[in-house]
Formats: structure tokens, C-alpha cells, sequence
């Protein structure tokens, strides 16, 4: 009875001897596993040039999975040189660790335990070679932000203070004019100083009135009214608007007539103005008047444009006067030739009839008044 005792005894005790062995080796197969001591792996290494806290153990991930773990703390070689961090990391992440990765230290929540982040590279770099060495970030310490903040928050008190001093200038002046000091206090509290001061607007306003109608009347004085006569300078947007007469016209495209982007002309330009003039002989109207106008588009910049546009013009009416007279009207007459540019603006009321035009154009007009 005593022998067959033993026997059970000495099972359960290699039984519990087996068992508590099998609980270590998996714990110690555990504990390895956890420092990536059992997996294949490979190495990486980072200089920082501050770790703030992290120690030998902590974990690495990469895009939150958990990558490795910090394997050595290499301190620098000399004054102001930086922490050499040695990583071990799955080998089955090697594809996403290229030469271009960067490594940066976060905490895990507000106040979590930190840990090293791995940020993959691009798709296209090359492979980590063999140092194992890529990018660091400098971690953002707290000391780093509570100095910020306070930073900020010494510059706000400074735009206050300067704020205060303002208000307070301000409210020494208003009480400087509600007493009556200083030239403005006079002049809001002395009625005659106003009256007498909106009579000389008044009369201001009067003698730039003035002046524009005694310009406007030079202009239209001999010799100058030929001048700006050519030129359309009275009433631009209604030059093109003479409801009492019979209107033709001749369109030309900028490109036809013009070098790209001058008032030059070419000689197709030259032949097609030739061919225009044979229209206008043709016409055989003797009381008519010609407008030249010419536009482009919104590609080209305003007031370039009004200056381009007002030189084709101009150039248009120089070759038409001067090689086929068509200013002339039998041995005494005369007829009005007048040039205009209007850049890119289509005159009010004509909208409607340039959107089927060329943009860059040039129009020449004949207006005949009916009887």
C-alpha cells in the first residue's frame, strides 16, 4: 500500500516539475518574443540630438503596429553631438524602411510612456543600405511648449499694454476736443469756422467745374479739336453710336494686319487695308464719316491693352489717309477719320454684336447720316 503511494507521489511531483518548467520556458519564450529576441529581424539606428527619457526596451512601431523595440543607447562621442538610437525591427518590415524614413519619438496619449515612431519612406527610394542609419525628428518636449506658450502669451500682454496706452491717448483727445482745445476743439465747437469752411469747398467744387468745361472747350477749339477728333476723345463709348445713320463695316483680326502683339503692320496687313480702301471708293458716299476702332482680349493686361489698341488704330488710319486719301472728298471736301482703341472694353450697348467677333480685331466703320 505504502509502495503503490509512493508511485502516485513521485508521478505528481515530475507531473508538477514538467509543468512549472513548460510555464517558465513559455514565459521565457514570451519575455523574448516581447524584445524581438526569437524573430528574424534587422537594424536601424537614428541620431537624436536629445531622447528625452526613452530607455533601452521601450517599443517601436511603424503606422501603429508594433515594429520592434529599442535595442542600445549609443551617448555622444563629444560635447554637442547627438544619441545614436539602435532599433531591432521585424525583418518583415524591411520593405517599408527605405533610405528615406524618419524616425521621431511620441508619447502614447498626453502622458503615456514614450515610444519610437517610424515613419515609412517613399515608395520609390531606394533600399535602407547597410549602416542602417536614417532621419531623426527632434521630439517636442513639454519645456519646449510651456516656453512657447509663454512666449505668446508675454507678446499678447505687450499688444494689451499698447492697447491701453492707445485707448487712453485717444480718450486725452476726445476730452481735448469735447473742451474745445487745440484746432479741432475749435473747430467743432466755432459754427463760423464750419460755414466758412464749407463755403470754400462750395467754392472748390465750383472752380474744378469750372475748369473742366473751359478744358472741354479747348479741346474742341481749333487746332487742338483735330487732334483729339482723330482720336475719338469725346464721348469714347458712344462713338460707335450714331442712330441716324447707316452703318457698314469692314472686320479685320488682329493677326491679319499686325507682328504678334505690335501696331506694326505686315504686308498681308498692308494688302488687306488696300483691299478695304477699293470698298470704301466703292461705297461712293460723300457725307459719310469713318471710325477705326480697335480691341483685343482679357488675356493681356488693361492698360497695356488701351495703349496697343489706340496705336493699331492709329497705325490703320495712317496708312488709309496717307497711301489712299480716303479723308478727301472730291478736290474740297473732307470726311471725319477717327481712331479709337478700346483695349479689352466693348462699348455699352454693342455687347450683344462683338460676342460673335474675334476679340482681337480691328473694325473699320462707316457711318452714313440719312437725310
Amino acid at each position: 500500500m505504502r509502495r503503490e503511494l509512493g508511485r502516485w507521489r513521485a508521478l505528481a511531483n515530475a507531473g508538477f516539475v514538467l509543468a512549472v518548467l513548460a510555464l517558465g520556458g513559455f514565459g521565457i519564450v514570451a519575455v523574448a518574443g516581447r524584445q524581438w529576441r526569437v524573430q528574424e529581424t534587422f537594424r536601424v539606428r537614428a541620431d537624436f540630438a536629445t531622447i528625452g527619457g526613452v530607455e533601452v526596451g521601450q517599443r517601436v512601431q511603424l503606422q501603429g503596429i508594433d515594429a520592434g523595440v529599442v535595442e542600445a543607447i549609443e551617448p555622444p562621442s563629444a560635447p554637442g553631438k547627438p544619441v545614436r538610437l539602435v532599433f531591432r525591427v521585424d525583418a518583415r518590415l524591411r520593405p517599408l524602411v527605405r533610405r528615406d524614413a524618419t524616425a521621431r519619438i511620441v508619447a502614447e496619449g498626453v502622458v503615456g510612456a514614450k515610444v519610437v515612431e517610424l515613419l515609412p519612406g517613399r515608395p520609390d527610394a531606394p533600399p535602407l543600405d547597410a549602416s542602417g542609419v536614417i532621419a531623426a525628428e527632434r521630439p517636442i518636449e513639454v519645456a519646449d511648449l510651456l516656453a512657447q506658450a509663454t512666449a505668446s502669451l508675454r507678446r499678447i500682454d505687450a499688444v494689451a499694454l499698447a492697447a491701453e496706452r492707445g485707448l487712453g491717448e485717444i480718450n486725452a483727445v476726445a476730452g481735448s476736443i469735447r473742451k474745445g482745445e487745440g484746432s479741432l476743439g475749435r473747430f467743432v465747437h466755432d459754427d463760423e469756422l464750419y460755414r466758412k469752411l464749407v463755403a470754400l469747398s462750395d467754392r472748390g467744387e465750383r472752380t474744378l467745374n469750372d475748369l473742366e468745361e473751359n478744358l472741354a472747350a479747348l479741346k474742341r477749339t481749333w487746332p487742338l479739336s483735330r487732334y483729339f477728333n482723330e482720336r475719338s476723345f469725346f464721348d469714347r463709348d458712344r462713338v460707335l453710336f450714331h442712330p441716324g445713320a447707316d452703318r457698314d463695316s469692314q472686320t479685320l483680326r488682329e493677326a491679319d494686319l499686325f507682328e504678334p502683339g505690335r501696331s506694326v503692320l505686315t504686308a498681308e496687313g498692308r494688302r488687306r487695308l488696300d483691299e478695304v480702301a477699293a470698298w470704301f471708293k466703292s461705297a461712293q458716299r460723300p457725307r459719310s464719316e469713318v471710325v477705326i476702332a480697335a480691341f483685343t482680349d482679357d488675356d493681356r493686361d488693361r492698360d497695356l491693352a488701351q495703349v496697343l489698341t489706340q496705336e493699331q488704330a492709329d497705325a490703320v488710319r495712317k496708312y488709309l489717309v496717307t497711301r489712299h486719301a480716303i479723308d478727301t472728298i472730291g478736290w474740297f471736301g473732307s470726311r471725319k477719320i477717327a481712331a479709337v482703341g478700346f483695349g479689352t472694353q466693348a462699348p455699352r450697348g454693342l455687347l450683344e454684336e462683338a460676342r460673335d467677333l474675334p476679340p482681337r480685331r480691328v473694325e473699320i466703320i462707316l457711318f452714313t447720316p440719312q437725310t
